[in-house]
């Protein structure tokens, strides 16, 4: 058991689509809690997402009613822990992982000295408050506070991102069949158990720390030091989609030579970017998996507005698109 110096929030957003992964997400959340004895510095804060601008529910599989109910039931299992849960639902305006992540931000880098950015399709390791609170007692006797730390993941899409894949799957090459590679367990976009990740993670006796001066982010499992918030960093509130990309871009433009992002290169976490359950219950849609180019043509719509904007954040030219454009 751990006990925390730290305070941590660790903010979901959760649509409609997904709650059938909810569930796995909430099993990874016990595991890693129940390796703190003081978890009262933790904070658990959820948004619940069944707006229908971009996908519509089918009511004749679900309701919103039952949606709900889902999602409360969930969070009861989080209740034997003594963690600070916080929830709120939203459904008629528009508001998406991107705002939920600038606005969780926002306001815990008041409260807390870490926030971590969760995602239904992904499990943080069993190992993460004990890696963070090591990395803090580096960093604050050297006078370090504005930093990312990311852990590990399998392979991914190109040798750039080696940076964040772990010791055992830097070797694997990356497949890049949309048909294979999310049934590959040693590809990144893969489903994996938490009793799988455990006991790659098991094996190491120490944490194996290194550092880049340029942001390579994905915006699961991430942790953000508060300071490195407070001193502008953040989603840019003109993302509407692509807020990792947004983060690092701005992380870029304020830190400079001064970015500091640390990754844990021995400790896996878990991102099924395919996973099975990823995308049920939209009217109309068969594509579980979440396949961008299955989606419906409002989803294009609103994707081509968001790299509009990344394009606008990086060359500074042009006018950024609204809500209110789609």
């Amino acid at each position: 058991m751990i006990t925390l110096s730290k305070k941590y929030v660790i903010g979901v957003h959760v649509m409609f689509y997904e709650i059938e992964m909810f569930s796995g997400y909430v099993d990874a959340l016990l595991n890693t809690l129940k390796t703190v004895d003081n978890s009262s510095n933790i904070t658990l804060d959820f948004c619940f997402n069944t707006a229908q601008h971009l996908e519509k529910i089918d009511t004749n599989l679900i309701t919103e009613d039952e949606l709900v109910a889902k999602f409360k039931t969930e969070l009861d299992r989080l209740s034997e822990y003594n963690v600070n849960v916080k929830y709120h639902t939203t459904n008629d305006r528009f508001y998406y992982h991107a705002d939920y992540r600038r606005d969780l931000n926002y306001h815990y880098c008041k409260l807390v000295d870490f926030v971590l950015w969760g995602e239904t399709d992904s499990f943080f390791p069993k190992e993460t408050f004990n890696v963070i609170e090591s990395l803090a007692q580096h960093t604050d006797s050297q006078g370090i506070y504005r930093y990312i730390l990311s852990f590990s993941d399998r392979k991914m899409w190109d040798a750039s991102w080696d940076v964040l894949v772990h010791s055992d799957f830097e070797s694997y090459e990356y497949d890049h069949n949309e048909d294979t590679h999310f049934t590959n367990p040693n590809q990144a976009k893969s489903p994996m158990s938490i009793d799988r990740m455990n006991e790659i993670n098991s094996k190491s006796t120490e944490f194996d720390f290194r550092y880049i001066n340029y942001p390579k982010i994905s915006g699961a499992c991430l942790v953000l030091s508060s300071d490195l918030i407070k001193s502008g960093v953040n989603v840019p509130s003109c993302l509407i989609y692509n807020d990792d990309e947004g983060l690092s871009i701005l992380a870029q433009k304020l830190q400079g030579q001064n970015y500091l992002q640390f990754v844990c290169k021995n400790i896996l976490h878990v991102h099924a970017r395919r996973h099975p359950k990823k995308r049920l219950y939209v009217a109309g849609e068969d594509n579980p998996h979440s396949f961008i180019d299955s989606k419906n043509d409002n989803f294009q719509k609103f994707k081509q507005m968001s790299k509009h904007n990344i394009s606008s954040l990086i060359t500074g030219k042009d006018k950024f698109y609204e809500y209110k454009d789609f």
